[in-house]
């Protein structure tokens, strides 16, 4: 597993990593803890395009993900859910608590033009224990994402 505090340290990432006091499973159930809405916590999915790349698509908590239009910014004809097994081999990172950015090797990110709305979001932390709090522009910077509309 990657050392998510190393690569903030390492890369100068402008962001903090929020230790909770239980594991968060799921989006709801941050924002709860957090008092803050649903869109404030940006869910990092892993997909897999019909090319075979693996990809990141980063949206906010009270979205969906439309593989359509992920297709279409990522220019292939289909994607889907990432295998669990594939996803954790890509990323470094278990499902539940997958960040936006810090994978062993490069990954594309596309970022949903709906985060842009929240001044900061909170995304995996690497755990489900832990939330990263970083600002959009500053996961665009740093993962040297695309932006798309890519939810519903």
């Amino acid at each position: 597993m990657v050392d998510l505090k190393d690569f903030l340290a390492r890369e100068g990432v402008d962001a903090q990593l929020i230790e909770l006091q239980v594991p968060m499973k799921t989006a709801d159930a941050a924002a709860q803890q957090l008092g803050i809405p649903v869109g404030g916590i940006f869910k990092s999915l892993v997909l897999r395009a019909d090319t075979g790349e693996v990809l990141v698509a980063v949206l906010p908590g009270d979205k969906r993900v439309d593989f359509k239009a992920v297709a279409r910014v990522a220019g292939c004809a289909k994607v889907s859910f990432a295998s669990e097994e594939l996803a954790l081999q890509e990323t470094g990172y278990p499902p539940g608590g997958t960040p936006p950015l810090g994978y062993p090797k490069p990954l594309r990110v596309i970022l949903d033009e709906a985060v842009l709305q929240y001044p900061e979001g909170y995304g995996g932390g690497g755990r489900p224990e832990l939330l990263l709090r970083i600002r959009p522009q500053e996961l665009l910077r740093v993962t040297k994402g695309t932006l798309g509309c890519v939810s519903r």
